[in-house]
């Protein structure tokens, strides 16, 4: 070969070597950006269905507010429910914070595993509890209904409430018919707020003023009765016959108030299907802060307010609240006074406001936890809560200011 020709093989080769070299450079990054683009799209993915679940879970269990009657939530129950009932609970996959290094729900409880979830349907549920799921009693009045021999399982009278049942498998029939209905056919929990009028109470019974309640346990405990026998549950009357007119020959879900407000108390009273959520919500272990407001016949001194501050006795137990403070700068009557409680004791907001003097004109409760009363909610009218409302009630970082309804 001639040096020329030398020369340009050689030049021809270089360049062959400086192409493949920028062709794999090429290639390495169009592989990084698959990558990068596969990491996001696959986080999207995930992002995108825990925002669809949370939304669809607040559409299945919300509404607008209750006035005379409603039109959409006993239906959206119906259409939402298969033939035989199992209906999927979205509220479950609403996870929102961690407790005890396990994630919670927007209601507190821990979510479960599959593995932890199937265990628990294997071996099933005490039948009381299966009766109070299938919206039959409480489960105290479960029992008595049990021990009456009005219940069978499979075709067998069953008398021990202690009973172990699986819904999914067992026939449950009370009085010879089969039960259907209740939580366990709706598939979900409900959660209700109630602005609760004077003259109602917290009570599944009717009577006279004071009446004992002994039910079998030997406390002597008074229960408290409305005029005429008016209960707050009979707010929610328009919900329960739209979910009978929705859900025909199925017992409604059995609704029950969070804690109690005495017959005179007004306001914010929580109303509910979920047990465990009620629990927790009312014991004074979970530190849940009541915030009320007393309407005093005149202006509440400062003295009066720093004895109120102190306490009192309550059922023997010397109770002291977690803030008390008058209520001004919202333009309204400087004759109020705000106390905050955790216990929840029987009267025992009236009890701290008679230590010091002050006349209890009227009292009304305005939040729950970081849950605060809605201003446009009308005396007597209820509204159905979305899961982050619930959730409000156990955040104790809302407590002070309430979340935004």
């Amino acid at each position: 070969f001639s040096s020329s020709s030398s020369s340009s093989l050689l030049l021809v080769v270089k360049d062959s070597i400086i192409l493949n070299q920028q062709q794999k450079q090429k290639r390495g990054a169009t592989m990084m950006m698959m990558m990068l683009n596969f990491t996001k799209l696959t986080a999207g993915t995930f992002c995108g269905h825990h925002h669809q679940t949370r939304s669809s879970s607040s559409s299945s269990t919300t509404t607008k507010l209750f006035v005379k009657s409603s039109s959409n939530n006993g239906n959206s129950n119906s259409s939402s429910n298969n033939n035989n009932g199992s209906k999927n609970n979205n509220n479950n996959s609403w996870a929102t914070q961690t407790r005890g290094g396990r994630k919670t729900r927007f209601n507190g409880d821990i979510v479960q595993t599959p593995q932890e979830k199937k265990l628990n349907k294997l071996e099933g549920q005490r039948l009381s509890k299966a009766l109070a799921a299938l919206g039959v009693a409480s489960r105290r009045g479960s029992e008595t209904i049990i021990f009456d021999g009005r219940v069978k399982v499979n075709g067998t009278k069953v008398l021990e409430p202690q009973f172990k049942v699986n819904l999914d498998v067992d026939v449950i029939e009370l009085d010879d018919k089969v039960v259907q209905g209740g939580v366990e056919y709706a598939g979900e929990h409900f959660y209700f707020l109630v602005n609760k009028p004077k003259g109602y109470v917290c009570s599944t019974k009717t009577g006279g003023i004071l009446n004992n309640n002994n039910n079998g346990n030997n406390r002597g405990e008074k229960e408290e009765t409305g005029t005429g026998g008016k209960k707050a549950l009979d707010l929610l009357q328009t919900w329960t016959e739209q979910w009978k007119k929705g859900n025909p020959g199925k017992l409604p879900p059995r609704l029950f108030t969070v804690g109690r407000l005495d017959v005179q108390t007004t306001g914010m009273l929580l109303v509910t299907t979920d047990g465990k959520w009620s629990q927790r919500v009312a014991h004074p272990s979970s530190g849940v802060v009541k915030r009320y407001v007393i309407t005093a016949p005149e202006r509440v001194t400062s003295a009066q307010i720093t004895k109120m501050r102190k306490g009192t006795e309550v059922d023997g137990a010397h109770v002291t609240p977690v803030l008390v403070e008058a209520v001004t700068g919202d333009g309204g009557p400087k004759n109020r006074v705000a106390v905050e409680v955790e216990d929840g004791r029987n009267r025992e907001v009236r009890r701290i406001a008679e230590s010091a003097g002050v006349e209890v004109k009227n009292l009304k409760r305005t939040r729950i936890g970081g849950l605060k009363m809605p201003s446009e909610l009308p005396a007597g009218m209820f509204c159905s809560l979305k899961p982050h409302q619930v959730s409000y009630v156990l955040e104790k970082s809302l407590q002070q200011i309430g979340g935004k309804f």
